[in-house]
């Protein structure tokens, strides 16, 4: 019984932690890109205010890729609502239309990408963390700038 006990408590103070790992990430991330891998997705939410995000992009045959593997998943929600998206990638800022394709196909195009950029145990390190949170493949397709989209970027804010 206190065994039983101990594997409860352990599992539970796991769980609680892993979450608050990763609510700490979203909340306290650097909106720098410190690797070339990475970038900064700018989206807006309903009251038309912009927040940065730093996430990993993939490229697959030219095309642009960014997943939410995380609980807590602000930017996903937003670029949702309104797919027309900054992202700061390789010194450029340039516009994007978000696509999210929630398939077995494009979450599996993704796992295998992170696994052959970071490693097998590392990814299925920060997978364990996560407590295995959906993935959430979003394809950045380029748009032309419209009028006004994102402009408070460009003037400071």
């Amino acid at each position: 019984m206190r065994a039983v006990r101990g594997l409860v408590l352990a599992v539970v103070g796991f769980v609680v932690l892993a979450l608050l790992i990763d609510a700490f990430v979203g909340v306290f991330q650097p909106v720098v890109a410190t690797e070339e891998t990475e970038g900064v997705l700018r989206t807006v939410d309903e009251d038309g205010d912009i927040h940065e995000s730093r996430l990993v992009v993939f490229e697959d045959d030219g095309t642009l890729w960014i997943h939410s593997g995380h609980y807590f998943r602000g930017w996903y929600h937003r670029a949702v609502r309104t797919p027309e998206v900054e992202l700061l990638y390789r010194g450029q800022a340039l516009p994007y239309l978000a696509v999210p394709i929630d398939t077995p196909e494009t979450e599996a195009l993704i796992k295998d990408s992170m696994k052959r950029n970071s490693g097998a145990f590392r990814f299925h390190l920060i997978r364990t963390i996560l407590l295995f949170a959906d993935m959430k493949p979003v394809r950045l397709d380029p748009r032309d700038p419209s009028p006004g989209a994102l402009r408070a970027v460009d003037g400071g804010r």
